[in-house]
């Protein structure tokens, strides 16, 4: 194989994994910056999803720890 092969070769793996790691990129952004943007449904379905996280953090047990903390700080 001459140089010129391979260089050629070379390039066009760059450029794939430069696409490749630009559309992961672009999937990880979850946020959106303007509220007026997010559909109804969306809303709702973000609203859901977040009071599930935070039903399953007060039933952890770091945050009755963090509860029985912050009890026993403001009873002395």
């Amino acid at each position: 194989m001459d140089t010129e092969n391979f260089d050629n070769l070379l390039e066009l793996k760059n450029n794939e994994l430069m696409k490749i790691y630009e559309n992961k990129i672009n999937k990880n952004k979850k946020m959106i910056n303007n509220q007026c943007d997010i559909d109804y449904n969306s809303k709702q379905l973000y609203n859901k999803i977040n009071a599930g996280f935070e039903q399953k953090f007060k039933l952890s047990k770091a945050y009755q720890r963090m509860l029985e903390i912050e009890y026993n700080k403001t009873s002395i």
